[in-house]
């Protein structure tokens, strides 16, 4: 890409992630209580004390998080008028992967009109992190709670509000939620789970990813058919990373507000 071009990509990039300073603002007050006789506040009573609205929070309030760092990595302003940029191989597409993921898994919770879906979700969601919670006290040699005694603790809860209680074991990977939150963003869906997987990549290192997913420039030979390749950030990934991470957190913030009556920001 020419650096035209990069440079109008990123100026594109300093402006959609405007809105962060707004969201900031209202993550870092308390959390917008679901109002009586909306959608939430029935999920939250119907599952106490393991509240829809405090899943969904905590997952648009881990987005705004990431996005605020990924916009104050790239860009420093050193003068009124000036702005410099850096853009990074590896760490800015880990920020755009977990911003997108978080956000996606709000929008996960609070999509469903049937309230038996989102009820089953948000005890899929109890299951899967009381699991890793319990391996980590294994891990550190701490007594850990059985599957057994998860689901004895959970089940009550689903079959009090008419869930199959055998559903809640069921685990939903990232790609399923980000594939069915990415519905909501003017690109295809799959076009969502495409960033989100490349940057996962390049968030994890991987040997291939770098040169699947960075910008490439080839300096000669390292060796007898092998090339010497020097990678830089992506800044068209960058690009469409940002815009499908604020968009998915801009869709979860507005179905907040539809399901809680809370008026988005």
């Amino acid at each position: 890409m020419a650096q035209d071009d990069e440079g109008q990509q990123l100026r594109s990039v300093l402006g959609v992630l405007g809105d962060v300073v707004q969201w900031e603002s209202r993550i870092g007050s308390a959390q917008a209580a679901p109002q009586n006789g909306s959608d939430l506040a029935a999920d939250d009573a119907s599952l106490h004390p393991y509240q829809v609205s405090h899943a969904a929070w905590a997952a648009i309030s881990a987005a705004v998080s990431h996005l605020g760092v990924l916009r104050d990595s790239l860009f420093t302003q050193t003068a009124p008028a000036r702005v410099t940029t850096r853009v990074h191989t590896h760490g800015q597409a880990a920020l755009v992967r977990c911003a997108l993921e978080t956000a996606s898994r709000a929008v996960w919770l609070l999509e469903p009109e049937d309230r038996q879906v989102r009820l089953l979700r948000r005890l899929q969601q109890e299951w899967d992190e009381s699991r890793e919670i319990e391996e980590v006290r294994r891990v550190m040699g701490e007594p850990a709670k059985s599957k057994a005694d998860r689901f004895e603790r959970l089940s009550p809860l689903a079959q009090q509000a008419g869930v199959d209680p055998a559903a809640i074991t069921e685990r939903a990977v990232y790609t399923t939620i980000v594939r069915a939150a990415g519905r909501y963003l003017d690109i295809d869906p799959a076009v969502t789970v495409v960033i989100w997987k490349a940057c996962s990549s390049l968030a994890h290192g991987d040997y291939r990813g770098q040169f699947a997913y960075l910008t490439k420039e080839i300096l000669g030979e390292a060796s007898p058919g092998v090339a010497q390749v020097q990678v830089t950030g992506n800044v068209l990934l960058l690009n469409a990373g940002v815009y499908a991470a604020v968009g998915m957190t801009r869709t979860a913030f507005d179905l907040y507000a539809k399901r809680s009556g809370v008026p988005a920001p």
